[in-house]
């Protein structure tokens, strides 16, 4: 599929959801099929008040970020046990428009090789590893993949991060997962 009808499917699956004058409206990607169904998933789930949503400040304040984040992640092959990595300085931005204080980092890249894009062949191998409890390569894989990274993008109103760094500790970016999960569990479900 060319980049073209990836980008124009991905604009309609997109209008399927209302506009509305709270929420900024979705980008259009020029990227693959899978990060554009992805970003299209999370702005959809994004967009409507829910409780998915409201972990990240509310649907204005979550598309904001979200099309800012999205236009510039990059598809690189990292190391297999890596989904996504975000790297570099932050630089930190406070909208206007939402009161919200957000950052992104110099690089923002999908893994290739990971579980967005693979999927498991072999029941008994252990790469490409589950999302959460999401196999991998599947639609609700890569949203959750998308839904936690956005979570370290944004600041709650505590002042820290809604999700902490997790670096390349497993255990940590776990339990980011699992977070983002439970409060995104009913729209990530919804997805087929």
């Amino acid at each position: 599929m060319s980049l073209w009808t990836s980008s124009v499917l991905g604009l309609l699956l997109l209008q399927g959801a209302a506009p509305s004058e709270e929420r900024p409206r979705p980008v259009l990607l020029k990227k693959d099929w899978n990060l554009t169904q992805a970003y299209a998933d999370v702005f959809n789930i994004l967009s409507n008040q829910n409780t998915c949503s409201s972990f990240y400040g509310g649907p204005r304040t979550a598309t904001t970020v979200l099309n800012d984040f999205v236009s510039q992640v990059k598809t690189m092959s990292l190391g297999r046990e890596v989904s996504f990595q975000q790297m570099g300085r932050p630089r930190i931005f406070h909208s206007r428009s939402t009161g919200a204080s957000y950052r992104l980092f110099d690089r923002a890249m999908v893994n290739s090789n990971g579980s967005f894009y693979q999927r498991r062949d072999d029941p008994l191998r252990r790469f490409p590893s589950y999302v959460g409890h999401f196999p991998p390569g599947s639609r609700q894989a890569r949203a959750l993949i998308l839904l936690h990274e956005l979570g370290h993008l944004i600041q709650g109103e505590d002042g820290d991060w809604l999700l902490p760094d997790d670096g390349f500790n497993g255990t940590v970016s776990n339990a980011n997962t699992l977070r983002v999960q439970q409060q995104c569990r009913a729209q990530l479900d919804a997805l087929r």
